[in-house]
């Protein structure tokens, strides 16, 4: 084949490889957008410090709540990988209150700051079925990448008084993990993504 024409062939391939999204750095991106079920957002605000180890790459995560509860500012700070050095800003609004029937509801913007590309945009939704110790939460967020609306949910069940089973789904991926709470405000999180992935949270629930 000719020079001339395996040039255009060879700089369009490569320009391809560039523009194809990354699922792993999709995946990751949409994680930690704010106080969590496990790594998908929940739809209430709380005040939190995080230490997070998601398969080896670490993290802190600050979550502050404001005006009686109104809306949630977090930063989230990588410590290695990647995306070291990066830290994006997420904001939660609470569009509605829980009720009896009505669960909590806040639309959230993740990576405020662009640190790792274009802002994320999610609706979260959680509800406490107090009878049964059960909490439930589902949402959906538009993929950064391809623009398509991706649904996540989960749920939280208190098993005996300091531990919490949970498991979440999102993108096709399940989580299931225990929660302990040693001491009031303290939660030690142990879970695994796709029956692979381990994650460890270790966090402090706190006004400061």
């Amino acid at each position: 084949m000719p020079f001339k024409i395996i040039r255009p062939i060879v700089l369009l391939a490569l320009l391809l490889s560039l523009l194809s999204p990354v699922a792993a750095d999709t995946d990751s991106r949409v994680r930690y957008m704010g106080t969590s079920i496990f790594t998908m957002p929940t739809g209430y605000t709380r005040s939190a410090a995080s230490y997070i180890n998601d398969s080896g790459h670490s993290a802190m995560m600050v979550s502050q709540e404001f005006m009686n509860k109104f809306f949630e500012l977090s930063f989230l700070r990588h410590l290695n990988g990647s995306e070291k050095g990066k830290n994006p800003l997420s904001v939660k609004i609470k569009m509605l209150e829980e009720g009896a029937m009505l669960p909590s509801l806040v639309w959230g913007a993740s990576d405020l700051n662009t640190q790792l590309g274009s802002k994320i945009f999610y609706f979260a939704a959680s509800k406490s079925i107090e009878a049964f110790g059960v909490y439930l939460h589902g949402g959906f967020y538009k993929d950064p990448i391809t623009t398509d609306r991706k649904y996540f949910y989960g749920f939280e069940k208190m098993v005996l008084p300091l531990i919490t089973v949970g498991a979440e789904r999102s993108n096709d991926i399940d989580t299931f993990g225990v929660k302990l709470s040693p001491y009031p405000g303290i939660s030690l999180e142990i879970a695994q993504r796709d029956r692979k992935e381990e994650l460890y949270n270790i966090i402090y629930f706190r006004s400061f």
